[in-house]
């Protein structure tokens, strides 16, 4: 079931652009694009702009309009990239000839990044281990991999977008849980742990790599009487495991030098939106916040000298070959950063269109039944890409409320925030039964068990009508 806008316009601010082109690419070789815009979509806006410092720093290509004041002119870019075509000839030679050089001029290799992000380190191995015929399949678990090492896809999705045979992925799918750093590829926290274990050596390791797998849950309650009894050892050497799994890494990607744990950092600060909807006389404004392409730019200098490096017969290749690499990747990243923006503004518009209720009122009981996988099917994309724009991201919505995408895909939810507003409102003298709570939901279209009702309560701190009693 739709809820339907009349005459509802759907606006787009920040210069989005949308293109009908679709670049067909069947060789091997790896393409960066793929991998920069996987990386770019699962940012939120906070680490988006440490991603576009981070390149304006690294690729001289690049610049911020807003910043920008005095164009480089051709001898600048000379004077790094080329210094031998400043050599001056005829009557300049002497003069310059006796005029101190300046020995702190970088090299045109120093303003190279000498690190690499935690995608690039992985499809370096991975091009050592895997055929040319596997590459594609590669990129794409690669770039389904998120920044705490977790692979947000299944392997049988995977062969399916690659149209590969199952058997494939699963041997990618394997070299990439080989790699470093160790518990990379892993698909939840478990998985992550007993990755990092997989040469265990020590009695200590070997035992607790049994524990992961057969003792889960009592690890996580930490009922060592109960792990000590079942491999009938003593309490002390289960400590000893214990100490070993708790030394491991539950996020090996935050741990490699091309990420940081300011990203974490962040998100612990109030949400800022990344889809902000308002409801004006003309319709729904979808508005983008944060960075936008239309801010940054190509740097003049660096695409003119390329064209005429493009023209000249005698350019020195090492010379040709370092311009044409920053200004492809700064093209990439501007390209990557376009698409970022009109995938989440695509995602808004669908919003507005399949969950209008919600989104106009901020009612619960508005909330329609929706997955991921419809909306990626209804977008044309792959489920994946929708996982990477939404996780960890908030909408605005139109009455001011500021609301994780989970709201959207996670029906306990929906039914945990009507609890919320039901006992909101309630008597604090005469509180709602859980009973009671179920049969109001059952009114508004939720039609829920008691004891469901009991488990969402208890799952929300939310005390029972006899601890809520004040009068």
């Amino acid at each position: 079931m739709r809820n339907h806008q009349p005459h509802t316009e759907i606006a787009v601010r920040h210069g989005l652009r949308t293109s009908a082109k679709t670049r067909l690419n069947t060789s091997q070789r790896v393409d960066p694009k793929v991998v920069l815009g996987s990386q770019l979509l699962q940012l939120s806006g906070v680490e988006l702009d440490q991603a576009i410092d981070s390149e304006l720093m690294e690729n001289p290509a690049l610049e911020r309009i807003d910043d920008y004041e005095d164009p480089l002119t051709i001898n600048e870019i000379l004077k790094t990239v080329a210094p031998s075509e400043l050599k001056p000839s005829g009557e300049n030679y002497e003069l310059t000839r006796s005029t101190p050089r300046d020995e702190t001029e970088p090299d045109w290799i120093d303003l190279t990044s000498s690190v690499d992000s935690l995608w690039d380190h992985l499809l370096a191995q991975l091009r050592v281990r895997l055929p040319d015929h596997l590459w594609n399949l590669a990129i794409y678990m690669v770039g389904s991999i998120n920044e705490r090492g977790y692979i947000t896809c299944s392997i049988e999705e995977a062969a399916l977008d690659c149209e590969m045979a199952l058997e494939d992925a699963e041997l990618v799918y394997a070299a990439l849980r080989e790699c470093e750093p160790a518990g990379v590829g892993a698909e939840d926290l478990r998985d992550c742990l007993f990755l990092q274990l997989r040469n265990a050596t020590t009695d200590a390791e070997k035992l607790a790599r049994v524990m992961l797998r057969r003792n889960w849950e009592d690890l996580v309650a930490r009922n060592k009487r109960a792990i000590s009894r079942c491999y009938n050892t003593a309490p002390e050497v289960v400590d000893e495991a214990l100490n070993v799994i708790l030394s491991l890494n539950p996020f090996p990607g935050e741990s490699f030098a091309g990420h940081s744990s300011h990203a974490v950092k962040e998100r612990t600060m109030p949400a800022q939106p990344d889809i902000i909807i308002t409801l004006e006389e003309s319709g729904f404004l979808i508005e983008v916040p944060g960075p936008s392409p239309i801010h940054l730019r190509v740097n003049p200098a660096y695409e003119k000298r390329r064209k005429v490096l493009e023209e000249k017969r005698s350019a020195d290749p090492a010379e040709k070959r370092h311009v044409n690499e920053f200004v492809d990747r700064a093209q990439r990243f501007l390209d990557a950063l376009t698409q970022r923006r009109q995938q989440l503004a695509r995602i808004g518009k669908y919003l507005v269109e399949h969950q209008g209720g919600f989104v106009k009122t901020g009612e619960y009981r508005f909330l329609m039944p929706l997955t991921r996988s419809q909306v990626a099917k209804d977008l044309g994309v792959h489920e994946s890409t929708i996982s990477r724009a939404t996780a960890g991201k908030f909408v605005q919505i139109v009455n001011g409320d500021t609301v994780g995408f989970d709201i959207f895909f996670k029906p306990a939810l929906r039914v945990q925030r009507m609890i919320e507003e039901i006992l909101e409102s309630e008597n604090p003298n005469n509180p709602l039964s859980d009973e009671r709570i179920a049969r109001m939901l059952e009114e508004r279209g939720v039609k829920v068990a008691r004891r469901t009702v009991n488990k969402y309560r208890d799952r929300t701190k939310l005390l029972s009508s006899r601890m809520r009693r004040t009068g």
